[in-house]
């Protein structure tokens, strides 16, 4: 079982195209800046199957690009990812991304290695939105697929019709904070 944060099935800044994309609950990295510290946590969030998130991908293949994983920590929960991954990467087309807080190098553990097997894309190490691309470099582990040109400033922005928020990308505070005042 996975613990997720969230799942977006139709997401646009976090890779190339159309993209399937898991945020994952737990980090213990606290990256400075970091926008996303609801998934610090490692307390249960929603419990899935790489069944059930497979089966979600796969029906969706035919109108994605490929899929992310994020977080939190996406190699905290290597173990099961890789298999997820293995699986999209065998019964699709669709190519893999990481975002992570560790650098390549920290990446030695079995289930590390395992995982980044199947990884097209790797954007690694400690996120610190002060310092440029946020201190992280992004690795083409794939050359059969198109690079991904790193931009720490694009934004997807959904509300729906009960004024739920959702904003992934490269948020700043003050871009979070005025549309949270707009939309109250």
């Amino acid at each position: 079982m996975l613990n997720i944060y969230n799942i977006e099935t139709s997401n646009y800044v976090n890779g190339n195209g159309c993209r399937y994309v898991l945020w994952v609950q737990g980090c213990d990295l606290k990256c400075t800046g970091c926008w996303n510290k609801q998934t610090w946590s490692f307390k249960q969030k929603k419990l899935k199957s790489i069944d059930e998130i497979f089966s979600q991908i796969k029906s969706l293949a035919h109108s994605l690009q490929g899929v992310t994983f994020s977080g939190g920590e996406p190699f905290l929960q290597a173990k099961v990812l890789s298999v997820l991954a293995k699986m999209i990467k065998e019964n699709t087309n669709l190519d893999l991304q990481i975002f992570t807080g560790y650098s390549k190098e920290e990446l030695k553990d079995e289930f590390h290695i395992k995982l980044l097997k199947y990884t097209d894309i790797l954007v690694a190490g400690r996120f610190d939105m002060n310092k440029p691309n946020n201190n992280q470099t992004v690795y083409m582990l794939n050359n059969n697929i198109d690079a991904w040109l790193f931009n720490n400033s694009d934004v997807e922005i959904e509300i729906n019709d009960y004024m739920d928020i959702k904003i992934t990308g490269y948020p700043t505070d003050k871009l979070i904070d005025g549309i949270k005042r707009e939309c109250i």
